[in-house]
């Protein structure tokens, strides 16, 4: 197994166990839902996502200007460089300023989509009799949920499009073994077609709302449909 796999596979191990450290263990015949800021990969958000953000081109500069000097002082503290690739879709982003209502804007991963997932979930699980008389100690997780209107291509005298991306994992690891990794649902998604970004802002961006809405149900839909090999021992 090649060394990026392995770290990868420690990397779930430890988001997992440190994310069952605070979660309650739920009654029998349910799983518990918890939200994370660990994707499945080890990676990890710096803040809970609360309100979709932009990155724009300037905001990728910015980012390559960081980078630039890290680079000149780790070469200037004899440390050889500092450089580490990044993509767009792995910033943060910037608020979003030109709106009146911010209702729309709200991410609502970390509170409202684990509430809807748990109860889906739930509703699932008490529908197999198999599942009634099991104890399931690890939580299922959602993890990151970093929501972004992103521009479309970095160059170009046009005003550039832009995509609404999604990056979540939902993962849990098994209830017999820590050596089996997590097993995971990927949610990441990206709307289509590209927009305008005067045509995501109409009516206070009520357009990004309903298009990570559809994205979330899109998510609940694929966990409940892999539930039973997300709940093997």
């Amino acid at each position: 197994m090649k060394s990026s796999a392995c770290l990868a596979i420690l990397a779930s191990f430890s988001i997992v166990i440190m994310g069952c450290a605070s979660v309650p263990a739920a009654p029998t015949g349910s799983v518990r839902v918890s939200y994370s800021q660990a994707f499945f990969d080890g990676s990890s958000l710096k803040d809970v996502p609360t309100e979709i953000r932009i990155v724009q081109r300037e905001t990728t500069g910015r980012a390559v200007a960081a980078q630039v000097g890290l680079n000149v002082l780790m070469l200037a503290l004899g440390g050889g460089a500092g450089f580490s690739g990044f993509s767009k879709n792995d910033l943060a982003g910037d608020e979003i300023t030109d709106v009146q209502d911010r209702a729309n804007l709200v991410n609502p991963v970390s509170t409202e989509f684990v509430t809807s997932l748990q109860a889906a979930v739930d509703e699932r699980m008490a529908q197999e009799g198999a599942w009634k008389e099991r104890d399931f100690r690890n939580p299922m997780i959602v993890g990151g949920g970093r929501a972004t209107l992103v521009y479309d291509t970095l160059t170009g005298s046009e005003e550039p499009l832009y995509q609404l991306a999604l990056g979540l994992d939902i993962y849990k690891r098994p209830e017999s073994s820590w050596i089996i990794p997590a097993r995971s649902v990927q949610c990441s998604d990206r709307s289509q077609p590209a927009q305008p970004l005067a045509q995501w802002a109409e009516s206070s961006y009520a357009g990004v709302q309903q298009e990570l809405n559809r994205m979330l149900h899109a998510c609940q839909e694929k966990v409940l449909a892999r539930l039973p090999e997300l709940l093997e021992k």
